[in-house]
């Protein structure tokens, strides 16, 4: 029997609302909202027309030059999977609640002790955990997130051409269309390498605390912020209180939210980066292009701080495993 398997499909199971059903609904309800505003749009247009440069005109595609045209199905198929940027801050909060309450919530209705009667190592036990909330969870909501992003993208595209501009061949003939769910994709070992000082934080405070622990993972290192902060202002130490609040606190509370490695490590040649082919073509990639932030992404493991957040993070989770050993009260 593949024990670990068999662990992970429970976590997913007893966990169904938060990593399936959450992003399915926020994603419908994304989708929902976008055409209610894109028909609108399309209602007003062709009621009142569009003020453009001066102009009202009645169709978009006697408003767009056909640079214009050519930019906008470009951005379009390269960008469009951040419309569905919500369902990662979903994830976020789902994979930060579900760390915190992983090893406290069999404590307190006492299933531990089942689990424990089981042959079934606390490593194990843990290490299914991690995979849920590193791998699995994340999994799901790129495929989700995929989905809603072809969506909201057809939504515009019909929008548009219920304004004249007919993008969806041009789109559809884009490689970057085909290329972007692979890109988002590719940056899951980044994530899960970034967010694992969190999830071992989370799980070491899940495992250890009798009671209340979002007020011990989330009220120690605030605290302690706060009081470094009030003693370096009262006595003028000069202490760089900053890199405390960035590298410790936001980095260990909020490392689950994919691309909050950009918040230590900004985005280079923001805006466009121009590439020239053997062909001597010229490609105008920009930032919210899913290869750029992709790339951008990589450059991040290259950095020091990822790894001694991968070290610090294990640590942690190998301390949680210690730590379910014994704490098995209610």
């Amino acid at each position: 029997m593949n024990t670990m398997k068999w662990l992970v499909k429970r976590e997913f199971w007893e966990h169904k609302g938060g990593f399936y059903w959450a992003p399915i609904v926020v994603g419908a309800i994304m989708v929902f909202f976008l055409a209610a505003t894109v028909f609108s749009g399309v209602v007003m247009g062709h009621s009142h027309g569009f003020q453009i440069d001066g102009n009202n005109v009645r169709t978009l595609s006697n408003a767009m030059s056909q640079q214009e045209e050519s930019d906008f199905v470009n951005g379009l198929a390269a960008s469009y999977m951040g419309l569905s940027a919500p369902l990662y801050i979903v994830l976020g909060v789902v994979v930060f609640f579900f760390s915190l309450g992983a090893l406290f919530d069999d404590r307190k209705d006492r299933s531990v002790l089942f689990w424990k009667s089981l042959p079934i190592s606390d490593g194990a036990t843990v290490l299914s955990k991690v995979a849920i909330a590193l791998v699995v969870a994340p999994l799901i909501t790129i495929v989700l997130a995929t989905i809603v992003s072809i969506l909201s993208l057809m939504v515009i595209c019909t929008g548009s051409a219920m304004l004249g501009l007919h993008v969806i061949g041009p789109v559809l003939a884009s490689a970057s269309l085909y290329l972007s769910p692979f890109e988002v994709a590719a940056m899951l070992p980044v994530y899960a390498l970034w967010a694992l000082p969190t999830i071992g934080w989370l799980m070491m405070v899940s495992a250890w605390a009798r009671t209340k622990p979002f007020l011990w993972a989330v009220g120690v290192p605030v605290f302690t912020g706060t009081l470094l902060s009030w003693f370096n202002a009262m006595f003028g130490f000069g202490w760089n209180i900053g890199w405390f609040w960035q590298h410790i606190v936001g980095r260990g509370l909020l490392s689950v939210f994919p691309g909050s490695w950009f918040a230590h490590h900004p985005m280079s040649n923001i805006g466009e980066t121009v590439i020239h082919a053997d062909s001597g073509a010229t490609f105008h990639r920009h930032a919210d292009d899913m290869g750029t932030v992709m790339a951008q992404s990589w450059h991040v493991v290259a950095t020091p701080d990822l790894w001694i957040g991968v070290a610090v993070g294990a640590a942690m989770i190998y301390a949680a495993v210690r730590l379910r050993r014994w704490r098995d009260e209610g």
